[in-house]
């Protein structure tokens, strides 16, 4: 009975404001009418084909599809998340499942193989230049989803920065994409921060508010971070796969003692205290380089420097080499792919591919300026890197902050040590200027007066720090 089933696969997916989501089908298996019921087997979703037709090149009517050919089928979803690429379509859905319950029938084997959901896997913030903007900021991005579903956002707020949106991208390209897009089609000029990764982190304590309300683990069984800290804690590959087939609370279930204390990690802001970071693991990329065998040198002196593990290397001919290494990705993300190109004169070429969560030596860094920790500007380093990179932000830090009347120190610590210091100086004020033949000791009082009440000000007032110094910081 299942091999007469209507089977097609989706390759592309659109947004239309007048028909709404159109799915792109590859006819695989028997045909399809108008007001066929369907199912998404992946995305487990139910619906009606309204119309199907093909193209002329516009849409065009047709009572019927046939097999292996390219149509359209208007499936009357408000959101292309629901109709993934690559996902089958199956039609006379109720007779297929009610043959699959009696028959205790797997209905993920009727997929056509090679389906893989999109995972954003660069994050990075999104602000207004102009305050007012952040509504027409919000109905861009939710305009922008309804036709790319890889981009992910949600909105978060800060004291420092207000509020704000945290994106989910594919890749650096798919990131400036979208910034264009913003730019060009709604007309909004926007910042995006800094990108960063997901990183996986283990806490020391169950005592956080995220861990006691189980949000942490009911994250890892909704997305698929949760597979690579089963392949952690030495759980086989096959066993790993089968729970696709898993429900969220299957996952929890199973696998509570595992997941308890592990926490995605998109911004090091929600994690407010080193103390309670046990392990971190950093997501590592497979990168395959191929260069012109002159530039050899070049290649394995920058490799080296982003914390390389060299895997195999074999020469395509005589004058071109093709080399795979294990990379961190938060060091690739930012500019090795320019410095690539910089040191063969843009005839390297780069591919990669997530390979797998691994656990490294990081530290979470905090800045802390007239004594006071900045949540905003915390950010994971390297342990082996930290010292010189924050020098270098301190000094940054130094000359965007405007001055005080009181002096203003800013710190770069890693638990309670402190690695880096930099003081910005107090504003001075000459109140000894009309004191033309006063006596010395009249100067003196005066002078003294005045480093009392600066050290009363340090003491009392806080350091305003305009918001425009934190975008400044975070921005690429």
């Amino acid at each position: 009975m299942l091999e007469n089933i209507s089977k097609a696969l989706i390759f592309d997916c659109v947004y239309d404001p007048y028909k709404w989501v159109v799915a792109y089908v590859k006819i695989i298996q028997w045909s399809f009418k108008t007001w066929d019921n369907l199912y998404l087997i992946h995305s487990e979703i139910s619906l009606q084909a309204t119309e199907v037709g093909y193209f002329s090149p516009e849409y065009t009517k047709d009572s019927q599809l046939t097999k292996w050919q390219i149509w359209y089928i208007v499936t009357w979803l408000k959101s292309v998340r629901d109709a993934q690429i690559w996902d089958t379509i199956i039609g006379d859905y109720q007779k297929v499942k009610k043959f699959t319950e009696e028959k205790s029938y797997n209905l993920q084997s009727l997929a056509v193989p090679g389906f893989k959901k999109s995972k954003p896997f660069v994050y990075a913030g999104v602000y207004p230049i102009e305050t007012p903007d952040y509504d027409k900021l919000k109905d861009s991005l939710e305009k922008l989803s309804l036709n790319d579903s890889s981009i992910e956002y949600s909105m978060e707020d800060s004291k420092a920065l207000w509020l704000w949106f945290r994106c989910g991208f594919l890749w650096m390209l798919h990131m400036d994409i979208i910034k264009e897009r913003l730019s060009r089609e709604f007309d909004l000029e926007t910042i995006f921060t800094t990108p960063t990764v997901v990183y996986l982190v283990k806490s020391k304590t169950p005592a956080l508010d995220k861990i006691k309300s189980w949000a942490n683990v009911t994250e890892l069984a909704k997305t698929w971070y949760y597979r690579p800290i089963l392949l952690i804690n030495w759980i086989s590959q096959e066993e790993v796969d089968q729970t696709k087939d898993f429900s969220i609370w299957e996952i929890i279930e199973k696998y509570w003692s595992i997941l308890k204390l592990r926490m995605i990690v998109k911004a090091w802001s929600d994690i407010e205290e080193q103390w309670i970071i046990d392990e971190i693991y950093e997501p590592i990329w497979e990168v395959e380089i191929v260069w012109p065998q002159e530039y050899t040198g070049e290649i394995m002196s920058l490799c080296q420097s982003y914390r390389w593990e060299m895997q195999n290397m074999e020469h395509i001919d005589q004058t071109r080499v093709v080399r795979k290494y294990l990379l961190p990705m938060w060091e690739i993300i930012v500019d090795f792919y320019d410095r690539l190109k910089s040191a063969t004169k843009w005839y390297a070429t780069m591919n990669y591919e997530f390979k797998r969560y691994q656990k490294s030596d990081l530290v979470k860094l905090d800045i802390y300026l007239n004594w006071e920790k900045i949540e905003a500007l915390s950010m994971i380093i390297h342990k082996d890197n930290s010292a010189y990179q924050w020098r270098d932000i301190v000094k940054k830090l130094k000359e965007l902050i405007p001055r005080h009347m009181f002096v203003i120190p800013i710190q770069a610590g890693i638990w309670n040590k402190m690695i880096a210091r930099e003081n910005i100086s107090a504003l001075k004020k000459d109140v000894i200027a009309k004191c033309y033949g006063w006596d010395i000791s009249r100067k003196r009082k005066l002078l003294q007066k005045q480093k009392e009440w600066k050290k009363k000000m340090k003491a009392m007032w806080s350091v305003n720090v305009p918001s425009d110094v934190f975008i400044k910081m975070v921005t690429k």
